[in-house]
Parts: C-alpha cells; sequence; structure tokens
C-alpha cells in the first residue's frame, strides 16, 4: 500500500467530493426518520453520526430507521444494491422486525471494546447476522457501522479506497485479511496530514482521508511504478 495523497489539494475536498455524489437523493424513502431531510452524502452522514453515537450506547440500540438510513448512504451510488438490500428491508414487514430486533441485541461492550482490534470486531458483529451485514464478504457494510460506532478510530473498508493504495487485487473488498493492514494504513495517513486536517471541524481525521481516497479514485490515480497508465474512476460504493 502507498499514499497517494502527496500532492492532495485539501481546501478542495468538499467540492470534489460533493461533485462524486450525483446519485445521493434527499426524498429517499429510507431517509424519511431523519429530520429536515439531509440535502447532501455529507450532511446525512453527521446526521447519523449524532444517532449513532447516542443510540448505539442506549438501552434500545441502533434503530431500525438509522440503520436503514445507514445502508441507503452506503449504497445510494450502486442502484442494484439499494433495490436488493434497502429496498426489501423497508418493504417485508417480517425482515423488519428481524432486524430492529438483532439491533437491539447487540452488545455494544462486546463489539467495542478499546482494545479489540477492527478485525476482531467484525467477527463479532457478524455472529448477529443482521440483513445487509450476514455475508462474510459484506465488509464495505459491517465497517460503515463500526465506523459509525467509532469515527475517530474505524476506517471503512472498500473496493475504492484500496484501490487508491494501490491494492488491485480481485475481490479484494472481501479479504478480510488485508482490513487491518488498510486500517493501518488509513491510521498513518490521517497521522500524517494532520496538520492538513485541521482545516475540518466536522469530520474526524480518519473520515477526511476515507474522502480523500474516494476523489482520488474519482479523479486520476497512478502508483509510483504506473505514471503511464492512469485510469479515470467515478465513484461507485462497494
Amino acid at each position: 500500500m502507498f499514499d497517494p495523497l502527496s500532492n492532495f489539494d485539501w481546501a478542495t475536498l468538499y467540492e470534489r467530493y460533493d461533485e462524486l455524489c450525483p446519485r445521493f437523493e434527499p426524498r429517499a424513502l429510507f431517509l424519511s426518520s431523519i429530520p429536515s431531510r439531509p440535502q447532501s452524502d455529507r450532511a446525512l452522514y453527521r446526521a447519523l453520526t449524532e444517532r449513532f453515537q447516542t443510540e448505539f450506547y442506549s438501552p434500545t440500540g441502533v434503530s431500525l430507521e438509522t440503520y436503514e438510513a445507514m445502508l441507503y448512504w452506503k449504497l445510494y451510488s450502486q442502484p442494484a444494491a439499494v433495490k436488493r438490500t434497502c429496498s426489501r428491508l423497508h418493504e417485508d414487514a417480517i425482515l423488519r422486525r428481524a432486524t430492529s430486533a438483532l439491533l437491539r441485541a447487540v452488545c455494544p461492550q462486546e463489539i467495542s471494546g478499546a482494545s479489540r482490534s477492527i478485525v476482531e470486531q467484525i467477527q463479532l458483529l457478524g455472529r448477529y447476522g443482521i440483513w445487509g451485514m450476514k455475508s462474510s464478504a459484506a465488509l464495505a457494510v459491517k465497517t460503515t457501522f463500526l465506523h459509525f460506532v467509532a469515527p475517530t478510530i474505524n476506517p471503512i473498508f472498500d473496493k475504492q479506497v484500496l484501490l487508491a493504495v494501490g491494492v488491485k487485487e480481485r475481490n479484494a473488498n472481501q479479504k478480510i485479511e488485508l482490513l487491518q493492514p488498510y486500517a493501518s494504513q488509513a491510521k498513518m495517513l490521517a497521522e500524517k496530514y494532520s496538520q492538513d486536517l485541521k482545516l475540518f471541524s466536522c469530520e474526524s481525521p480518519i473520515r477526511l482521508i476515507d474522502m480523500a481516497l474516494w476523489v482520488i479514485r474519482g479523479t486520476r490515480i497512478s502508483t509510483p511504478a504506473e505514471s503511464t497508465d492512469r485510469r479515470s474512476s467515478r465513484r461507485a460504493i462497494t
């Protein structure tokens, strides 16, 4: 894994990130429980961060409505995934009851222990079999959940951030053995660019690195050995 952010223009992060979110729909059914209907990806992110911090450690756990909005935030750029995961959950009353019960059953102290690695957290979360996170390959959604639980510690792991740091293995975003190395890389980048990240106050350094890597993938990127073979990539959350 390498550092693709050495020449990144941090002052343009929000503008460039927002340009990569054309499919975000404030009127989506899955956001009906969010007050004032967030008008952007970043606004929904902030709303979800606040709700997770309140709900996760409460006696009733993360609400079904908050979880539904989280799934939409992660998947909205993939219409097929929204239909398969979000729409099914929204429309199936039995599935809604089962998912709500499983969310209530999650033990915060077990999942978010300070001494647990992100891999251990993933393994513990996977035992609950929650809709949208049941598959062992659903690391992108699982890490999204864990990121909202601990946004200053846990990065979101998916295909595009891996590509941004030079990991091109097929289905790399489904390989748990790559998760801890990527988490360490994200932490290193957050520390390396800590002075630049002081420009921002609404997201944690870990999240800002995640956003910057998305921007890199949305424009152009090359590894040191591939400077003559650059390819553009639009934002496609996986």
